[in-house]
């Protein structure tokens, strides 16, 4: 798969995530109210950045379908799910930059390995609430144009081979399963995804992780069950 510029196709993709769960949420779901979802939400300890407000949220929405449905109407039809994307969601306009610091909205297609893995990776420590650092983040190409990503995480020197230069190394999300048993954390890497192309990732305990989907209703994963990305490559 070759990069392309994941915030200038921002809206494409979003339209098609949108009329896609939308057909969907009027076959299979029963409607929530904006409300309630954000008082569910909050029970299980996520919130907004001080920034975003439902007018904020309401908007972001509006732009993801493409202005086809009533943003309201839109997350109560489709219950836990948009919200849960929303909570992952970026914007330059909010100081802080990110919707919140609990998830990660994403998609590979539009993937930039000139800047995101380093951001990408300095993220999945940021929805860890301080268990997994990464640090010290560069990347080098060898003599045979393969990327290489070095990074400490946790202190621990590490280095993975990513793609030729120019195309999108999947599975380097997939790494990031293997972390927090190689570092002896409770916590783990969870996914989530509508049945599209783009996904969710998140951090959770065991605990955690049934009780999410125990109130909202949604089939988190783990991250690195579902074959929803490769295996790393030999090195």
């Amino acid at each position: 798969m070759k990069l392309f510029s994941f915030f200038s196709r921002k809206k494409r993709s979003g339209e098609e995530l949108g009329k896609q769960q939308m057909e969907e949420a009027k076959q299979e779901s029963n409607p929530v109210s904006y409300d309630e979802q954000i008082a569910t939400f909050q029970a299980l300890a996520y919130a907004f950045d001080s920034e975003v407000t439902k007018e904020t949220i309401l908007r972001q929405v509006y732009e993801m379908t493409g202005g086809e449905f009533e943003s309201e109407e839109y997350i109560e039809q489709n219950p836990y799910s948009i919200l849960y994307y929303v909570y992952g969601w970026r914007d330059p306009a909010i100081k802080n930059y990110n919707y919140s610091n609990h998830c990660i909205w994403f998609d590979l297609e539009f993937f930039d390995p000139t800047s995101q893995y380093k951001w990408f990776m300095e993220r999945m420590g940021a929805i860890t609430n301080g268990d997994i650092e990464y640090t010290d983040i560069s990347i080098e190409t060898d003599s045979d144009n393969w990327e290489w990503i070095n990074f400490k995480v946790n202190g621990v020197q590490k280095k993975w081979k990513l793609e030729k230069a120019g195309y999108i190394a999947d599975h380097f999300v997939q790494r990031f399963s293997y972390i927090p048993a190689e570092l002896n954390i409770k916590g783990r890497y969870t996914y989530y995804d509508d049945g599209g192309q783009q996904w969710v990732i998140d951090y959770a305990t065991e605990e955690e992780q049934i009780e999410f989907n125990k109130r909202t209703g949604l089939n988190r994963e783990w991250l690195g069950e579902g074959n929803h990305f490769n295996e790393p490559p030999g090195e």
